[in-house]
């Protein structure tokens, strides 16, 4: 019997040039952080982390309970958050996506954002003591 594994063939799609990466792939890889506080906290700080490096916060995106934060620094490179609820926890993931200004011409995932959302854990586990 012949199997089939799609993961990796929808992960390349989702990847595809032009558009950014799917919400759906980054919440199918593994949580960087876990906080038990409001999601709407989680918000204002990654807000306030992702200003202080001087990105343009533009858009705070709602779908259902979860929170995508769009940010921007200049006009090739993005940053999303990813903020979900799970039961009384938040789940934490970041995406970093720059400009391919080759032959593509689209957008090309850079990495998971770790120093941003690294900053944002060290400003959170700071407030509960």
């Amino acid at each position: 019997m012949r199997r089939l594994y799609l993961a990796p063939v929808l992960a390349l799609a989702a990847c595809g040039p032009g558009v950014y990466t799917r919400a759906e792939v980054v919440y199918a890889e593994p949580a960087s952080y876990v906080y038990v506080v409001p999601p709407e906290r989680v918000v204002v700080v990654t807000r306030e982390v992702l200003v202080s490096r001087g990105y343009v916060v533009y858009r705070v995106q709602r779908a259902g309970p979860n929170r995508i934060i769009w940010a921007r620094r200049g006009d090739d490179e993005i940053v999303r958050v990813f903020v979900n609820p799970e039961g009384e926890r938040v789940v934490v993931r970041g995406l970093t996506e720059a400009r391919d200004r080759g032959r593509h011409k689209g957008w090309v995932r850079k990495g998971r954002a770790e120093d941003v959302v690294a900053d944002v854990d060290v400003r959170l586990r700071a407030e509960k003591r």
